[in-house]
């Protein structure tokens, strides 16, 4: 049995793709630059704010105004992180069912530590005992450090650990980690494109689906 369950944040537990945009637009706007669609910045979150920003603007951190355009787009989302952000429909009863059932609940993610903490306080008040986020000193995503801290801080074996997250990036990470993981299909990736670049065979459609995995395992 597990004992340990770590989240990932974007696309799993929040659905932050309008913020993360309208702030991507923002800066790109600055500079006059062409601005992208939902469907162009779904594709390309996933590694980080710096790598989305990278993605989004031409010539990518060749840009010669690539650091103004990351520093605009940091200042805008730490402004509006918040206003169309939601919790995916049956997430946070999932979550409260995990601790009722005796699970550590926890969550890696690349955002920036505090805009990560607010929000998780802000939509799953005093559910998650630990959070990791982008902090000095520690890795991003795929890079399993954020894994590592966690299982360091609760003193557990990987054999202890189900990660859950929605893109490559996090099969990147669990296999880095050496964990047992899964990908949920509501987030930022279409099953298509989840089956085109895991390897992952465990999809998960709906937030429920993971109460009912965990008993098969």
């Amino acid at each position: 049995m597990k004992k340990l369950i770590i989240f990932d944040l974007d696309g799993t537990l929040l659905d932050t793709l309008i913020d993360l945009q309208k702030a991507v637009n923002f800066a790109l706007s600055h500079f006059n630059y062409p601005l992208r669609s939902l469907e162009q910045v779904r594709k390309d979150i996933g590694n980080g704010v710096a790598k989305l920003v990278e993605r989004s603007i031409p010539q990518g951190i060749l840009n010669e105004n690539y650091q103004k355009c990351l520093d605009i787009f940091k200042k805008s989302y730490r402004e509006n992180y918040d206003n169309f952000t939601h919790a995916y429909d049956g997430m946070v009863s999932t979550v409260q069912e995990l601790l009722n059932e005796g699970y550590l609940v926890t969550v890696a993610t690349n955002k920036i530590i505090d805009v990560a903490k607010i929000l998780l306080d802000h939509h799953y008040p005093n559910l998650f005992g630990y959070i990791q986020g982008d902090t000095d000193g520690v890795h991003k995503k795929p890079h399993p450090d954020m894994i590592n801290n966690i299982l360091h801080h609760y003193k557990l074996d990987k054999e202890d650990v189900l990660y859950i997250g929605d893109t490559n990036v996090d099969e990147e990470t669990a296999l880095n980690a050496g964990v047992d993981y899964v990908l949920v299909t509501y987030g930022y990736r279409t099953i298509e494109e989840i089956k085109n670049s895991c390897q992952c065979t465990n999809l998960l459609n709906t937030p429920k689906d993971i109460i009912k995995y965990l008993k098969t395992i």
